[in-house]
């Protein structure tokens, strides 16, 4: 049951248009390093000169430039970003963390 849902998902992912493709890439990529991010960070905590924010800072230029010189300098569009992503998936939980983390008075 499981191996031909599995073949079945594995012809689907043969047929995906380009576009369909290129977001599936982009989103994996992207989650990807939101969880190495996560990791690495948490892993260099004691450290007191390193925290989870240089960390995603420095993993993103490290990434960017990758990107720069493997596409030969020209503009890719491997990691586009969009506003509605950004107002929708991603504010939220940066507005959410920041009032978690208020001191009670």
């Amino acid at each position: 049951m499981m191996a031909s849902q599995l073949g079945s998902m594995l012809t689907n992912l043969g047929n995906l248009s380009t576009s369909d493709h290129a977001s599936l890439v982009s989103i994996n990529l992207f989650v990807a390093l939101l969880c190495g991010c996560i990791v690495i960070g948490h892993l260099l905590e004691e450290n007191r000169w390193v925290n989870e924010s240089i960390t995603a800072l420095l993993i993103g230029v490290c990434i960017g430039v990758v990107i720069l010189l493997t596409s030969g300098g020209r503009s890719s569009h491997l990691l586009v970003f969009s506003e509605d992503l950004f107002f929708i998936y991603l504010l939220p939980p940066i507005i959410f963390n920041a009032g978690k983390a208020l001191a009670p008075n």
